[in-house]
């Protein structure tokens, strides 16, 4: 029985090495990717999770009695709370160990801040690829943050899509943490319009949203409106309010 469970045991601990999470991430479970506004409804009140980030891995705190309705010693969840338990709180991280992680923290970086994650000297590998940002830290064959002769922190697309003989394929087993930040001007968002396959993005008050997912957005097409547009107004009259877009991912800005 033992023989047989080796295999088994020993994928599963390769899937939790690839993922950079702690252990106590269940296997079957898919960690979340939150960004740190969607962080924020999880704070524990009126029968809401209890969610913490530090160092960019988010803990459930929902059970932690020292967490009773989403605050500890004057620390609310909901937040990223990494200077207060690193430096702030006399237990710091060690009492992390304790509870469950269950995603990351969802990053937004341009080309120029993603160059800072090269994996040298003790920092992250991050790679992107097609605007998703991958975390190679953690992978044995990144180590140093460089594989082949491509280094992390920059975006590889053409390399591994072109160069790489896995391809994308090896991209599934390590965890995506976030998107390159887009700059666009009202023109050029006009091509993300959702039709014919293209993304499906919308710009309100500046941001950028990507809406290709949604399912209120098919084909790029919501309540008469059409992606690949500044919707500001229309949000904001909307009985739904802006915060509807909390559900969605930021992708970038709009820019003159």
């Amino acid at each position: 029985m033992l023989r047989k469970l080796k295999p088994i045991l020993a994928a599963l601990m390769a899937v939790m090495t690839l993922l950079a999470l702690p252990a106590v991430l269940a296997a079957d479970e898919a960690p979340l990717l939150l960004s740190l506004e969607q962080l924020r409804q999880y704070d524990g009140k009126e029968g809401r999770p209890a969610y913490v980030a530090v160092d960019g891995i988010i803990y459930d705190m929902t059970d932690s009695i020292p967490w009773k309705n989403g605050e500890h010693n004057g620390f609310k969840a909901g937040n990223d709370l990494t200077r207060e338990i690193k430096e702030i709180s006399p237990h710091g991280v060690g009492k992390l160990q304790n509870v469950k992680a269950v995603g990351r923290v969802r990053v937004l970086l341009t080309l120029e801040e993603l160059k800072a994650y090269d994996g040298r000297d003790g920092r992250p590998a991050y790679v992107a690829v097609d605007g998703i940002i991958y975390d190679m830290t953690a992978s044995r064959a990144w180590r140093g943050g460089a594989h082949n002769g491509f280094q992390a922190g920059a975006d590889l697309t053409k390399e591994i899509k072109e160069r790489s003989p896995h391809g994308v394929g090896k991209l599934a087993n390590v965890v995506e943490i976030g998107r390159l930040k887009v700059e666009l001007t009202l023109e050029e968002l006009k091509a993300y319009d959702g039709r014919d396959g293209r993304p499906a993005y919308v710009a309100v008050s500046g941001i950028i949203y990507d809406v290709t997912e949604s399912a209120a957005w098919e084909n790029g097409a919501h309540a008469g409106l059409q992606a690949g547009a500044d919707v500001t107004a229309e949000a904001e009259a909307s009985p739904h309010g802006i915060a509807v877009l909390d559900k969605v991912v930021q992708v970038g800005v709009l820019i003159d």
